[in-house]
């Protein structure tokens, strides 16, 4: 079960596939997550960071490959913003090749969940992010 400090956070999740982003919504349901937004690339993902400054995303899951700006570049951006230096990524990926597991981790990356993924799956790799952030 996860700690309320971690289930109250904003959630950003970024695929380019609405199934996939709709499965994500639901395991984080399921996990008791509220706050949750979706972005179907990683420029919509982008403009949502930079509007939601004052009130930063807690946890964010980004799919490696997406149109306008994948998932790697999108982390990279994202650990120039400040606020998002040490905010928590969890890469999603139907990629399972460890050179690209190793770029999103160098990108900036916390964690990788291969897809298909489960609500246990997603408990753990969360639970292991905050675990190691502690």
């Amino acid at each position: 079960m996860l700690d309320d400090k971690i289930t109250k956070r904003k959630i950003l999740v970024l695929d380019d596939m609405a199934t996939i982003r709709e499965a994500m919504q639901s395991a984080l349901r399921k996990l008791g997550f509220s706050k949750i937004q979706q972005s179907a690339d990683g420029q919509d993902g982008w403009n949502k960071l930079k509007q939601n400054v004052e009130e930063p995303f807690g946890l964010i899951f980004s799919d490696i490959n997406m149109p306008n700006c994948n998932g790697i570049e999108f982390v990279k951006l994202l650990r120039t913003l400040d606020v998002y230096k040490s905010i928590p990524v969890i890469m999603v990926s139907s990629e399972n090749e460890s050179h690209i597991i190793l770029d999103a981790i160098a990108a900036g990356a916390n964690n990788y969940v291969l897809k298909p993924f489960t609500p246990n799956t997603i408990e753990q790799k969360i639970t292991e992010v905050f675990n190691k952030l502690k």
